[in-house]
């Protein structure tokens, strides 16, 4: 019986490559983003149906969900992983950003949850996965808006994992670092530990099969964010301080 998925932010980056991949190894992928362009010659490959579609879009959402629930269309991967990062300046805290971010990072994350849930149910194994970041780890410069997005997502994913232990379907967070993609190609600074889509892919697709619960990478920059989150209040904000002048 071939395997099925679905993958939001499927048109660039970790999306992209984790949709071919499956693809190659036989699985029906469903790839939706927004880039209609991208869609199209990502579905050109073998196995990936297109589904052009704003994920801030509630009610597209749940009429794109309840179609392919009509059309029998059975998951067994759950794969959230669209995203965006802007970054804002103390001084303003531009409220459109923080509302950007959040619709994207957040809402939809959560309205993607419940009306494509749903499509799990008859699978024998089924996996929800959901992106987050490493970034809610530890305060950074200008990240107030991405960071709170994420830590705001992991939260969701882990308190989900509890609520629906009895479902059957098993909730996977992802906590990847700086990972070389478009969204990372804007940032002016130095990213520590920085993967491929390729090896980030690889990180998810093995940590799936494995059914672990959470996985992060690259295990250096976890290490090191994890020991600087230990540390006494007083002195971790002295540490993030003093990085930011750096």
């Amino acid at each position: 019986m071939t395997s099925t998925c679905l993958i939001t932010g499927a048109s660039s980056g970790i999306g992209r490559q984790l949709a071919l991949h499956y693809a190659a190894n036989g699985w029906k992928v469903y790839a939706l983003a927004r880039s209609k362009d991208k869609l199209a010659e990502l579905a050109s490959s073998a196995g990936i149906v297109a589904l052009p579609l704003d994920l801030t879009d509630s009610a597209a959402l749940q009429r794109t969900a309840q179609q392919l629930l009509d059309d029998g269309v059975v998951l067994d991967l759950l794969l959230l992983n669209a995203g965006t990062c802007e970054y804002v300046d103390a001084a303003d805290l531009a409220l459109d950003a923080f509302q950007r971010t959040f619709a994207i990072n957040f809402h939809a994350v959560v309205a993607a949850t419940k009306y494509f849930m749903p499509l799990l149910k008859a699978s024998l194994n089924p996996q929800l996965a959901i992106v987050s970041s490493m970034a809610h780890f530890f305060p950074f410069t200008r990240a107030e808006a991405y960071g709170a997005s994420k830590a705001a997502v992991s939260y969701f994913a882990d308190s989900l994992r509890l609520d629906i232990a009895d479902s059957g379907i098993s909730v996977h967070l992802i906590e990847p670092g700086f990972v070389d993609t478009p969204l990372t190609q804007k940032n002016d600074f130095a990213m520590p530990f920085l993967v491929t889509v390729e090896q980030a892919a690889e990180r998810i697709l093995n940590g799936l099969q494995a059914g672990k619960s959470r996985i992060r990478f690259p295990r250096r920059l976890s290490y090191m964010l994890k020991l600087l989150s230990v540390l006494p209040y007083n002195l971790r904000n002295k540490v993030a301080q003093r990085m930011k002048q750096q």
